[in-house]
């Protein structure tokens, strides 16, 4: 009887190209895994294998590490791309989209006067604003917070409004609520 002793496959051949030909199937079930693109996957998997020829004689377990490798390389590859995303539209269009924020301190002044203005309206009316403009609540839950019904708030929310504006254009000529 004579028996043929099979090697194990990984002690069979520790060389790149030949790991790379047994190991070819599982890299392209990585490649589409991770739905890397098949004009990119190429890519990919050569800089996988660049890292692999520098550092081939130091590593153990060739075909996982390999794997491990490839697998790395997909999620730089997509980290990159959504970077390329965020970095590849024009920053003069976008700040043209965007609105004008004003500058801390100013908003921090511009809260402090509104602060002020509020504090001639009445208790009730100043609960009421600051629910629906300060919290974006709607006119239903801001009714609903301070039991009175959906349309007296949206009439005491004009009301208000109206009367902080003449207000913060200096004519006070009706009693506070």
């Amino acid at each position: 009887m004579n028996q043929v002793k099979q090697e194990s496959p990984l002690l069979e051949s520790t060389s790149l190209g030949d790991t790379f030909q047994r190991l070819r199937p599982r890299l392209k079930y990585v490649l589409s895994s991770f739905r890397v693109p098949a004009q990119d996957a190429e890519d990919v998997l050569q800089e996988a294998l660049l890292v692999a020829t520098q550092k081939w004689d130091q590593v153990h377990n060739k075909e996982c590490w390999l794997i491990g490798t490839l697998r790395f390389k997909c999620a730089v590859y997509w980290r990159r791309q959504r970077a390329q995303r965020v970095h590849s539209h024009d920053t003069p269009s976008l700040e043209r989209l965007a609105k004008p924020q004003p500058a801390l301190q100013e908003r921090e002044i511009l809260l402090l006067d509104l602060m002020t203005l509020t504090r001639e309206l009445g208790r009730r009316t100043r609960a009421a604003l600051w629910l629906r403009f300060g919290y974006g609540l709607t006119h239903d839950e801001v009714a609903a917070r301070l039991g009175y019904c959906g349309s007296s708030v949206r009439k005491m929310t004009v009301r208000s409004l109206a009367r902080l504006q003449r207000l913060a254009a200096g004519r006070i000529d009706d009693p506070p609520r």
